[in-house]
């Protein structure tokens, strides 16, 4: 019984390593594919100061983070059409949350 209760709760992890943080809960997301790897990237276009958060799916490798953070910032660009403040993003290589200048 207490195996069944330890696998269950390391599903529920695994499962929860693609969600948004909570105050991105309600954003719109969008799959983006970059250099053959995938993000899904939450926007929050409704708020007058729009954010977004980036998750990077899948194993990276210790010499791919540096690519991987540039590959963030052009995913939240390519899914939101707005350009990713300089200095907001902040995060490492799997999670990234920046805010964003849109053009009105």
């Amino acid at each position: 019984m207490a195996q069944g209760f330890f696998r269950f709760i390391a599903i529920g992890l695994l499962a929860g390593c693609a969600s948004a943080g909570h105050e991105f809960w309600q954003a719109e997301v969008q799959g983006v594919t970059i250099d053959g790897r995938e993000y899904q990237v939450f926007a929050r276009m409704d708020e007058a100061r729009p954010r977004v958060q980036v998750i990077r799916m899948g194993y990276a490798r210790r010499p791919e983070h540096t690519a991987i953070l540039l590959a963030m910032v052009q995913a939240a660009e390519q899914a939101t059409g707005c350009r990713v403040i300089e200095g907001s993003a902040v995060g490492d290589s799997g999670v990234m949350t920046a805010r964003l200048s849109c053009p009105t």
